[in-house]
């Protein structure tokens, strides 16, 4: 695979680890002082038009196949293109007819080359309540626990969809060789066939009933613990990874949850990691993992510091993608963590878990005994010239090769003051990171 830099800065971009001040004790994390560089940057250049100008993009998630060669990937995009209309911030959805999908793409001379569209359909003979069509939409499913959809105008409402998906991250399973995907809205976890027929979405306990009522047509399992419906609204499932052997997945919820408030969520550090035992679909795990602390940095605040993405090294050890909101030099959180849960404490089903897991401090953590999950800084993307906002793809590539990708949110940008879209040049583009370490 050729080398192509963007700049020639890049030639010798390199970075100098820096520790982790907030999280200290039991989750402390660890110094690397290798230096990884940017080896390759692509580009989706000229992507079609989906509507009002908008084109596609918003890659939300990465996942790179074992047998596949290191140039290909795949990955997907989210709900599709949206914005938040006026001074109540209603969310639009400027193309009704957009089908979340997956895209196998191919990276070679600075071009990201999409090889296949994959949209998301449910099986044979069942027709989504919203489309009329097999396809599902990327609206909203429930009136009351999710945001009002709007059309472009931000004047009409459009009907939900029980079967609409926002979908953020990716997975392969090399056993029955199926992906996995990650949803925002219930939050829940997605089975789908390589063609993109559904086989089954995972949603917390308690989510299925009112689901049917409205007229879902997926197979839906209410397996997830009951207390992830409390997810803040669009701060859902967000990263999803499967462990090479295809033994466990696991998945991320972007943000502490709404536990037992949203200002208590809003202010933790505290975020939840499922594991399910693939072979059963059951939920065998809940780890927390501590996000930094937003008093650390310039203009950063806590409930803007996320997790964006997972990727699995083995059955216990992931890579973790937590950023901020902020972009370019203003970047102050874009980092890529080596994370072990093997000493790591299951909370899973316990009172911590359905009760308190959010308003716990550092030092309250410690003192119950709880072992968060470690984390290693890997690469500090900030230092690599990275321009975008949302890094929110991750894959691993080989043991010392890693990839990114951006969501650009389809260049949408808000509304003008006439009340029109405003879109902007934003591109959706790959970097390709070598760490400077064997990963495994």
């Amino acid at each position: 695979m050729k080398i192509h830099f963007q700049k020639k800065s890049l030639l010798i971009a390199t970075i100098t680890a820096l520790s982790l001040i907030g999280t200290q004790g039991a989750g402390a994390t660890q110094n690397v002082t290798e230096a990884p560089v940017v080896a390759e940057i692509h580009e989706w250049k000229n992507p079609p038009v989906l509507a009002e100008g908008i084109k596609e993009g918003g890659f939300s998630g990465l996942v790179h196949l074992p047998n596949d060669p290191p140039s290909i990937f795949y990955t997907l995009a989210d709900r599709g293109p949206n914005g938040q209309y006026g001074k109540d911030e209603l969310r639009t959805f400027p193309d009704q007819n957009y089908t979340p999908r997956l895209y196998k793409i191919k990276v070679e001379n600075g071009n990201i080359h999409v090889l296949e569209t994959i949209k998301l359909h449910l099986p044979q003979g069942k027709i989504d309540v919203f489309t009329k069509t097999a396809y599902i939409s990327g609206l909203p499913n429930l009136a009351g626990p999710d945001e009002v959809p709007y059309d472009a105008t931000g004047t009409k409402k459009i009907s939900y969809d029980p079967d609409g998906l926002d979908l953020e991250g990716i997975a392969y399973n090399p056993v029955d060789d199926t992906f996995w995907l990650s949803d925002e809205y219930r939050p829940s976890i997605i089975q789908v066939k390589r063609d993109g027929t559904i086989l089954g979405r995972y949603v917390p306990k308690g989510s299925k009933e009112a689901l049917v009522a409205a007229g879902a047509k997926m197979e839906i399992f209410d397996t997830l613990p009951a207390v992830y419906s409390k997810r803040i609204a669009n701060r859902g499932f967000e990263g999803v990874t499967i462990s090479p052997d295809g033994k466990f997945l696991y998945t991320s919820i972007q943000s502490p949850m709404a536990l037992p408030d949203k200002k208590t969520g809003e202010a933790s550090r505290n975020l939840r990691i499922l594991k399910m035992d693939l072979a059963t679909k059951k939920i065998v795990g809940e780890y927390m993992y501590i996000a930094e602390n937003a008093k650390d940095f310039v203009k950063v605040k806590q409930k803007d510091v996320v997790i964006s993405d997972l990727a699995a090294l083995s059955q216990d050890v992931l890579l973790i993608d937590e950023r901020d909101k902020n972009a370019g030099t203003n970047a102050q959180i874009k980092r890529i963590y080596k994370a072990d849960f093997s000493k790591a404490t299951n909370l899973l089903g316990t009172p911590t878990s359905e009760h308190d897991f959010e308003k716990l401090t550092v030092a309250q953590v410690k003192e119950k005994g709880i072992v968060p999950v470690s984390k290693e800084l890997l690469v500090d993307v900030t230092k690599l010239n990275y321009p975008h906002e949302k890094l929110e793809g991750l894959a691993i590539v080989d043991k010392n090769t890693i990839a990114i990708v951006n969501d650009n949110d389809f260049g949408v940008e808000g509304y003008d003051e006439k009340g029109k879209i405003k879109i902007n040049s934003n591109p959706t583009q790959m970097y390709v990171i070598k760490v400077g370490k064997d990963l495994k």
